[in-house]
């Protein structure tokens, strides 16, 4: 059963490396592969050692027949010794630099650009472990072989150790739930690892190496196998391994669903956008030049004396008209931005005063410190939150709570997060599906054309941001959008 679990925790991070072709997929998938090559190492070494139990046998196994055929795989004590040598050498270093890459704070940010000073003792260690060179030098006496043993033992524990830390840290630091709830798969899943290879990492390889020549290494190595431990100290360790590598696989298949939920949404919207805009073409120039026929007669009338209040009206619905075709014209067809360094609070000064242009009376609650920079487009990023600022407001009206839209920022590390927060009713579940989709609106407005939100999402996206939505019945809708951070230091990072 530990075989198992061992290697669906591997088939479940090559899928995430599958998906996300990036390094922290890879660092974690050969975190995995290290532990399962550990493993498999170990249980090849206990079946040829023998003296288990039937029912340790079918723990750590599974089928017997599994057993029989490891026990009997033609294979020499140097090279089980070395398998079980890269795998407890190779994982504190993959594990460590995992964590590292998925954390922010300033120390991790300086060791994802010194990740090769991590190398030095894994690699140490393997050079030491090679099998003729360990026989050679070091199984010549006693005290060398501890020495080697301790040595190698106090690294990888502390390697592991630190990896949990900083994914520790990394948690306490964030502030932001959104971020809180994304990070805490993460670090379930390299947690989960860790786990399991903290409970087998006392297995030194030296011990397979001296199987026949050296007591003190015959007692050496997983003592919960040993005959004399306790029957409950032995099922906790068990216990504890599968519910670590159960642990493993769920958190790594909800970071998985994260991922394809994205992308089968990007891909929907992405569809609906490409079916849309070849009718919105057609739609927008025919309307566009009857409109401009229509501002033609309108000053025509004008010039010849025909002036009145209900033209005044016409004339202003008729620009309105054509300003909206422009803006929509605008969102099907615009596929690049220029970005230059600006205050975000100044992007956000805009985005009140646009929201006021289109909605008068509305209450609008903003703050954000004058210091925070982002690439932007100004006037673009504005529109695109404006637009989720009317919203809201709407929202908020519709429940009878008109009360200010609330326009919060804040850093989480390499991001400037943006909260609007509307009280309103909440989104009902059939429209949470489709907000983002062009052309689709619940409101029921001769005005409202269903492109805001599209709009927002696709201009927010061509920032190298993103944004989501949380929401609950009666207590309004949070939307929340995340922008990379400039640095004036030019800080380089890896980004997630």
């Amino acid at each position: 059963m530990l075989l198992l679990l061992v290697t669906l925790l591997l088939i479940m991070e090559a899928l995430l490396l599958a998906l996300r072709r990036d390094m922290r997929s890879l660092c974690v998938f050969l975190s995995s592969l290290s532990l399962f090559a550990f493993i498999s190492g170990i249980l090849l070494y206990i079946a040829k050692k023998g003296g288990i139990t039937d029912a340790t046998s079918a723990l750590l196994f599974g089928p017997d027949a599994i057993r029989r055929w490891m026990q009997y795989m033609v294979l020499t004590l140097g090279s089980l010794g070395y398998i079980v040598a890269i795998g407890r050498y190779a994982f504190p270093f993959f594990i460590l630099v995992s964590a590292f890459s998925f954390s922010y704070f300033p120390l991790a940010i300086r060791m994802k650009r010194r990740w090769w000073l991590l190398l030095i003792a894994p690699v140490l260690s393997l050079i030491v472990y090679i099998p003729d060179f360990f026989k050679t030098f070091i199984s010549g006496s006693e005290w060398s072989v501890k020495a080697v043993v301790y040595a190698s033992r106090i690294w990888v524990y502390l390697y592991v150790f630190a990896a949990l830390a900083v994914m520790a840290y990394e948690y306490h630091s964030i502030t932001s739930s959104f971020f809180k709830r994304r990070f805490a798969v993460k670090a379930m899943m390299l947690g989960s690892l860790a786990i399991v290879y903290a409970l087998y990492a006392n297995q030194d390889p030296a011990q397979i190496y001296l199987f026949y020549s050296n007591d003190y290494m015959w007692n050496l190595g997983l003592l919960y196998l040993a005959p004399g431990i306790s029957d409950g100290t032995y099922a906790a360790v068990m216990a504890l391994s599968f519910i670590a590598s159960a642990s493993g696989c769920i958190s790594t298949l909800r970071h998985i669903r994260v991922i394809l939920d994205d992308e089968h949404e990007e891909i929907a919207l992405r569809q609906k956008a490409h079916e849309a805009s070849i009718g919105v073409s057609m739609f927008i120039h025919g309307t566009k030049n009857e409109l401009l026929a229509s501002r033609i007669l309108i000053s025509r009338l004008e010039r010849n004396g025909h002036g009145s209040p209900e033209l005044d009206e016409l004339k202003a619905m008729n620009e309105k008209l054509i300003s909206r075709m422009e803006k929509l014209h605008s969102a099907m067809s615009r596929s690049s931005v220029h970005l230059d360094a600006v205050p975000l609070s100044s992007v956000i000064g805009s985005a009140v005063q646009k929201a006021g242009m289109a909605c008068p009376g509305i209450l609008i609650d903003s703050a954000c410190d004058p210091e925070i920079m982002v690439l932007a487009d100004a006037d673009t990023l504005a529109e695109a939150i404006s637009n989720i600022v009317v919203n809201g407001w709407e929202a908020n009206v519709a429940a009878s709570r008109p009360e200010a839209v609330a326009i919060s920022v804040r850093i989480e590390r390499l991001w400037v997060s943006i909260a609007i927060q509307d009280s309103g009713n909440g989104i009902p579940k059939d429209v949470q599906r489709r907000i983002w989709e062009p052309f689709f609106s619940s409101k029921n407005s001769s005005s409202n054309w269903g492109m805001g939100m599209y709009f927002s999402r696709r201009m927010i996206r061509m920032h190298l941001g993103s944004v989501r939505f949380e929401t609950k019945a009666g207590h309004g809708t949070r939307f929340i959008i995340l922008l990379p951070r400039y640095d004036r230091r030019n800080e380089k990072a890896w980004l997630d």
